[in-house]
């Protein structure tokens, strides 16, 4: 009887177990979640407006441009901080990028970004940013 019961209760957990797990969720995905475009300055973890210098490195051939001039880095980033970016976590590590722009404040690193990267998180490749990226590179001296 006592090895009867232990085997009954064993079929009706593992019964339970594989009927849990044929149900659907409800929850959204989180690769979905984050599906929704969102402006570019809300990935700035501080006043995009405070940045005093921007670096800027081509990939094509590793040369680097760097300027500290208010009047171009402001209205660069006027520029960039409405353009709609989608976070896709999804996405294969990328090899090569058009440029790498690296934002300072106070010579500290504050924020990081590609066509294809915000701050080391992957998005959907942007070629809005990548020509504004290439107008900013052509701009600086």
């Amino acid at each position: 009887m006592k090895r009867n019961t232990i085997h009954a209760i064993t079929c009706a957990l593992f019964a339970a177990l594989i009927l849990s797990s044929c149900q659907s969720s409800d929850l959204p995905n989180p690769a979905e979640l984050n599906k929704t475009p969102r402006e570019l300055g809300s990935f700035y973890p501080d006043n995009i407006t405070e940045v005093d210098s921007i670096e800027i490195m081509s990939g094509s051939d590793g040369s680097t441009k760097r300027t500290t001039n208010p009047k171009l880095i402001h209205d660069w980033i006027k520029k960039i901080r409405h353009v709609k970016i989608v976070q896709h976590p999804d996405a294969e590590d990328t090899t090569g990028v058009l440029f790498h722009v690296t934002m300072f404040k106070q010579e500290n690193v504050i924020f990081y970004m590609t066509p294809t990267d915000m701050n080391h998180q992957p998005i959907e490749p942007q070629g809005e940013l990548a020509d504004l990226m290439t107008e900013l590179y052509e701009a600086i001296p």
